[in-house]
């Protein structure tokens, strides 16, 4: 890779530190493999209010490569949702007028998702005259439905150097909304293959305490409504009450209820056992879930570019899922899971126990997603970034 001259200034709310150590991995993961090719310093914001959410200690996770500066952010939670832009254009302020003039030299605004991190780092770039860089990850797509906030991302967007988003489908919705298409690429997300490969699936279920004949259905991935778990709990009525099949969900909740509406919903299936709430895990503990599994399953209403559709089949799982974001670019039918439906519980039940009475190729379903890694989006990301600084 040649060399390049600029600094990369990363701004992301969601970023992985020791109190929360998964929480947005996937920006880690991109800007550490950026960093082995450039300077990347990263911006850490704490959103506090007192009493409601309070200032807490933080430390960023050790080693990876980039820098990280944690910084509080004062917020008002829940009613002034359309004034968070500017409460980290504040925060954003304030950690630039603590970075060395010289370092700022060349510099460019990293702005993890479009609000507020895009809208506040905007704000600092127009006043500082800096080059600035926009990820769109999927939460955007929403956001565009409130007036005052999409106001404000689309005079980011078109202050903006260069978008990313990380999706075909993302990168539409901002076509359809007046972004030029010209500013905007489609870096997808990588997957960390070591973490995330083929191994022998007796041994992973003797590590979690899962018997050799029971199938077994695993989702990744938050507890909130878009990821469609009503769907999936909905489907396993095909099953009955069948003790030799057992469904995990992994992920933190960040919709408290939710999980109370689902917990409800799997005590009408009739057998409470059968689906198991597991909450945040290790990528390490995440992996061998995936190895032990049978089949991937996630009736996502909404996504951009879904790490855990990419983890699970470079774990050599097939995945069931919907045609959200770009899922259809990486799950075919029959060859590593099956594209069904969105909320069409009747269909995905199908899915499965098709998924169920396949005799699955792993390392061919691994091989599928071989192409994507950190690496090579981080690549793509220093040479788009470098093209549009020297247009």
């Amino acid at each position: 890779m040649s060399a390049n001259p600029f600094r990369l200034l990363s701004v992301c709310t969601n970023f992985p530190t020791l109190n929360h150590p998964t929480l947005g991995l996937f920006v880690k993961r991109r800007l550490d493999a950026i960093a082995k090719h450039i300077s990347v310093r990263v911006l850490n914001p704490k959103p506090y209010f007192p009493l409601v959410r309070p200032r807490r200690m933080d430390e960023k996770l050790p080693g990876g490569d980039c820098s990280v500066d944690i910084q509080p952010m004062f917020y008002i939670p829940k009613v002034a949702n359309h004034w968070n832009g500017f409460w980290l254009e504040r925060c954003v302020a304030k950690w630039l007028s603590k970075i060395p003039s010289q370092e700022l030299r060349n510099s460019v605004l990293d702005a993890h998702f479009g609000y507020p991190e895009g809208v506040g780092c905007y704000r600092v770039a127009r006043k500082h005259q800096l080059p600035l860089f926009i990820t769109v990850r999927g939460l955007e797509t929403e956001l565009m439905n409130v007036p005052s906030i999409k106001r404000q991302m689309m005079e980011a967007y078109h202050y903006a150097t260069g978008i990313i988003a990380v999706s075909e489908f993302l990168k539409e919705m901002l076509v359809a909304n007046g972004v030029p298409s010209e500013k905007v690429t489609v870096i997808g997300n990588g997957v960390d293959s070591e973490v995330y490969s083929p191994g022998n699936k007796e041994l992973s279920r003797r590590l979690i305490g899962i018997e050799p004949e029971t199938r077994l259905v695993v989702a990744v991935g938050n507890v909130q409504r878009r990821k469609g778990y009503d769907v999936l709990i909905d489907a396993l009525k095909a099953f009955g009450e069948t003790k030799s099949l057992v469904c995990s969900i992994i992920g933190g909740v960040n919709e408290k209820e939710t999980l109370e509406q689902l917990k409800a919903q799997v005590s009408d299936l009739g057998s409470p056992t059968q689906v198991r709430f597991l909450g945040q895990q290790t990528p390490d503990v995440v992996a061998e879930w995936l190895r032990a599994s049978d089949v991937f399953v996630l009736p996502t209403r909404r996504e951009g570019c879904c790490n855990a559709v990419l983890e699970a089949l470079s774990s050599g799982t097939p995945v069931i899922s919907t045609p959200a974001g770009d899922n259809t670019k990486f799950v075919e039918d029959y060859r590593n899971g099956f594209i069904v439906p969105f909320e069409d519980s009747a269909s995905l039940a199908r899915a499965i126990t098709k998924s169920l009475d396949l005799a699955w190729d792993s390392k061919l379903i691994s091989d599928s997603v071989r192409e994507h890694t950190w690496d090579g989006a981080a690549g793509k990301v220093i040479e788009y970034v470098g093209a549009r600084m020297s247009q």
